[in-house]
């Protein structure tokens, strides 16, 4: 922590270096938001970094009068603070909700003297133009997540303070407030700020749905991920009409949709005959395309929380959730019919090993080892069919009676997959369910646990991991009594786990206790029974009408790279089964997205292990300047994890460049250019 000349040097420096673009302190570019920020701060607001300071409180009256104007965001948002709550005050944080107007209305906090600071208390007042510089004022301000490290704070009072806030936003996507993490530690690091930073992004994603399904409960929701953290949230009618848009789905989609008008779903997405009759589809998860050639999205459809909403009428806008009340019923067009829909069949180990011989290998090993307790271990690219693969050997082992339970550890929050894997007791923390949580490893006892994205479990967890392994017990949180559980362990990853241990970012014991059988499962391309492979999935989407591909289609699929392997394959054919108008599909049917190649360099085989920077790679210097990378350097560790980083966030956008750089926030050629720079073919 920087003393009072360092820090008021520090601020005054960087302001100064930031010219004002046109007098508009409102809208920073993110590369500059603290400079900009306290650029408002000298400028706009008049405030003196070095002058002391007193924060501003309401009175207990006038803080009851706030309370009570926002009772409808402190319903929605005090189960899930204090449900996250648990979780961070362990390590000394604190959550408070602040208002639109930057008032902490209130809050849950780790009382303990070494981190809580008594500045923020509910009623006293984070405005920017009161406060300065500071996690709930700036978000306010800049309308997006923000994080303040102790001097980053204008008034050097507040620099022992650690803050990371998120906007919240209503169902009519008007700002509403902002949610906050925060603790007195004058020692932490960036680092862990930015992990927080992602939770309270998280928090309030989660607070601004529960809101937003309340309001349109009458409505058909459809749900889509936007970036890292964020989720877009569309309210339709049964007749497709747009009733209402969050604010992350209108700020995605304000180039194709006018919000003052009535619009149909159809005007946004290209039509999909499998939502001719919503009511049938209630927990659907399907692909939709933008109109015009437009981005493949993933959505979840959810049917409504009451009887469905009436049809909005030729004069209905959308907007909050009065119109949904207010929309005057008509008949609904009968539903044009659908074809039937085929059961879901499980795979069977003949059906994953196809015609591969690599992959009928696989199914020889794995059938050596079954009906023991050795660990095995699945590698390949996000795609593949490694969940599907896990569960034919769930089908074919002598415990395919017992649960088969998955756990994706890449899709929790590291804070809590200690309780949602190893479970906790009655009471074992604030916020914990009266009956306490089992726990997925219990849940799994007799049957099979299959550990998805094993590579993103904190060390931490590794280690409690690596007990239950050794042990056959596990004790939930908060019991202090161990449970012994009997489990078929299946782990898979993408990732290169010998170069996470070489990096310290896997357990080397853990690494080794799980590699019991190791199965390496080929990308799409590399399998020699391609062509059976996309025939089999065609069949098994097109409902009885007897689709075949046309000569043309067939060398254009085979052709293919397939960078998102089975699952893209699936996608582009279950897409063109919906738009075929026959029964033969051909070029134009098929829309498949070349993969991005790195300019100039001729695309692997296989794309390198995640976090492997290769020989000769380069890597940004300090200075602007490129140089060459030296094993072990600190400037080699970035390296790895900023390629880490970049894999990890295009296999959660499912290798869409546009939607990774948004999450990384990067422009699109700044992320192509390091996608050459790092060898990664997307």
């Amino acid at each position: 922590m920087l003393d009072l000349r360092s820090h008021v040097a520090r601020i005054v420096s960087s302001a100064n270096q930031l010219a004002p673009a046109s007098g508009d302190f409102q809208a920073p570019r993110a590369a500059d938001s603290m400079a900009a920020s306290w650029r408002r701060c000298m400028d706009g607001y008049r405030f003196d970094p070095g002058a002391k300071f007193r924060i501003e409180a309401v009175s207990d009256a006038e803080l009851k009068r706030q309370c009570e104007a926002n009772d409808e965001l402190i319903h929605y948002a005090r189960p899930e603070i204090d449900a996250l709550f648990g979780a961070v005050s362990v390590s000394g944080f604190s959550i408070s909700l602040g208002n639109v107007d930057g008032y902490i209305i209130t809050e849950r906090a780790n009382y303990h003297p070494d981190y809580y600071s008594e500045v923020e208390r509910p009623g006293t007042a984070w405005a920017e133009p009161s406060a300065g510089t500071n996690a709930i004022g700036t978000c306010l301000v800049e309308r997006r997540p923000v994080g303040v490290l102790t001097n980053d704070h204008f008034f050097y009072e507040f620099s022992a303070l650690s803050c990371a806030s998120a906007p919240l936003f209503g169902p009519d996507a008007e700002l509403i407030g902002a949610i906050n993490i925060s603790i007195r530690n004058p020692e932490l690091q960036r680092e862990t700020l930015k992990v927080v930073l992602g939770l309270s992004s998280s928090l309030a994603d989660r607070i601004g749905e529960r809101m937003f399904r309340q309001a349109f409960r009458r409505c058909f929701i459809l749900k889509f991920a936007i970036g890292a953290v964020d989720h877009g949230l569309i309210a339709v009618d049964g007749d497709f009409q747009l009733v209402g848009l969050n604010h992350a789905a209108r700020d995605m989609l304000r180039d194709r949709i006018q919000l003052a008008r009535v619009r149909s779903l159809w005007a946004v997405f290209e039509r999909d005959h499998r939502l001719a009759d919503l009511s049938r589809l209630g927990g659907t998860e399907l692909t939709l395309h933008l109109q015009k050639g437009g981005d493949a999205i993933s959505v979840s459809l959810s049917g409504p929380l009451e009887a469905p909403a009436p049809t909005a009428g030729a004069g209905h806008r959308f907007a909050g959730a009065a119109p949904v009340a207010e929309a005057r019923p008509r008949p609904a067009p009968a539903p044009a019919a659908l074809p039937p829909r085929a059961a879901p069949r499980v795979l069977t180990l003949d059906d994953c090993a196809g015609g591969d011989a690599r992959m009928a290998a696989n199914v020889r090993l794995v059938r050596r080892v079954l009906g023991g307790s050795l660990p095995i271990l699945l590698l390949g690219e996000t795609g593949v069919g490694k969940d599907a693969f896990a569960r034919a050997i769930h089908e074919e082992s002598p415990r395919r009676a017992a649960p088969f339970v998955a756990f994706n550890c890449a899709s929790v929050p590291d804070t809590l997959i200690d309780s949602e894997l190893f479970g906790y007791g009655s009471g074992a923390f604030t916020g914990a369910r009266r009956e306490g949580n089992a726990g997925r490893l219990v849940e799994a006892d007799g049957g099979t646990l299959f550990l998805d994205e094993i590579g993103d479990m904190p060390v931490s967890q590794q280690t409690r991991l690596l007990h239950v392994l050794e042990s056959g017990e596990v004790t939930p949180l908060g019991t202090g009594k161990p449970r012994r559980v009997d489990l078929q362990v299946i782990a898979a990853t993408n990732q290169n786990l010998e170069a996470q241990v070489a990096r310290g970012q896997f357990r080397q014991d853990l690494y080794y206790r799980l590699a019991g059988a190791v199965i390496d499962i080929p990308a799409l391309r590399a399998r020699s029974d391609r062509r059976a492979l996309i025939e089999n999935v065609l069949a098994s989407l097109d409902a009885g009408r007897g689709l075949t591909l046309s000569p043309e289609a067939l060398a254009l699929l085979m052709a293919h790279d397939w960078p998102g392997n089975v699952r893209e394959l699936r996608h582009a054919l279950n897409r063109a089964v919906h738009l075929c108008e026959g029964t033969v599909l051909g070029p134009a049917d098929i829309a498949i997205r070349p993969a991005v190649p790195a300019a100039g360099l001729a695309a692997p085989p296989v794309p390198p292990a995640p976090g492997a920077v290769m020989a000769g790679a380069v890597v940004p210097g300090e200075t602007g300047e490129d140089r060459t990378a030296e094993a072990g350097s600190a400037r080699h560790a970035i390296a790895c994890a900023e390629r880490d980083a970049i894999v990890a966030t295009l296999a959660r956008c499912g290798g869409n460049v546009k939607a990774a750089a948004a999450a990384l926030q990067l422009s699109r050629a700044t992320l192509y250019r390091k996608l050459q720079r790092y060898r990664i073919v997307s």
